[in-house]
C-alpha cells in the first residue's frame, strides 16, 4: 500500500472539510455515549425470570440507534482515511498527515482549533512530541 505524503499546502486545503467532519464526529461521539449509557441504564432495570430484559423493546431501540450512530461515525472516519489522513483523537480533534521533512518520514499534526497545520512529529512521537514547522 502506497502512503500519500502531504505538503503543508495540501494539508491546509483540507482543513475546512476536516473541521466540518471532526465537528460531526464529536457530535456523533457524544450521541453514542448517551445511547450507550441509556442501554446500560435499561439493563440495570433488570431481567425477567425467563432471562429477558424487562425493558427489552426500549433496549432494542436504543441499541439500533447506537449502531446507526457508530456506523455514521465509521463512515466519516473512513472518508478521512481515504484522503490519506489519520484521525488520532476525535475528542481533541487531532489529525495527522503523512509527510516528508528533511528526508524523514513524519506526520504533519493538526488540531481542529488551529487555523492551519503548523506542527509535525515523528512517526513514534505522537502529539506530545510535536514541533513547530518553523523549526524544521
Amino acid at each position: 500500500m502506497t502512503v500519500k505524503h502531504f505538503t503543508v499546502a495540501e494539508a491546509n486545503t483540507l482543513i475546512p472539510r476536516l473541521t466540518k467532519q471532526m465537528v460531526e464526529l464529536q457530535a456523533l461521539q457524544g450521541t453514542a455515549r448517551g445511547k450507550y449509557e441509556e442501554m446500560r441504564d435499561i439493563r440495570e432495570v433488570g431481567y425477567r425470570k425467563d432471562g429477558n430484559l424487562i425493558m427489552m423493546t426500549d433496549y432494542q431501540v436504543a441499541k439500533r440507534e447506537f449502531d446507526d450512530v457508530v456506523a455514521e461515525a465509521n463512515r466519516i472516519l473512513a472518508s478521512i482515511q481515504e484522503l490519506g489522513c489519520r484521525v488520532t483523537d476525535v475528542e481533541v480533534g487531532l489529525i495527522d498527515f503523512p509527510a516528508i521533512i528533511n528526508d524523514e518520514e513524519v506526520y504533519l499534526c493538526w488540531r481542529m482549533d488551529e487555523p492551519v497545520v503548523g506542527y509535525y512529529h515523528g512517526l513514534e512521537e505522537g502529539y506530545a512530541g510535536r514541533r513547530p514547522l518553523s523549526s524544521k
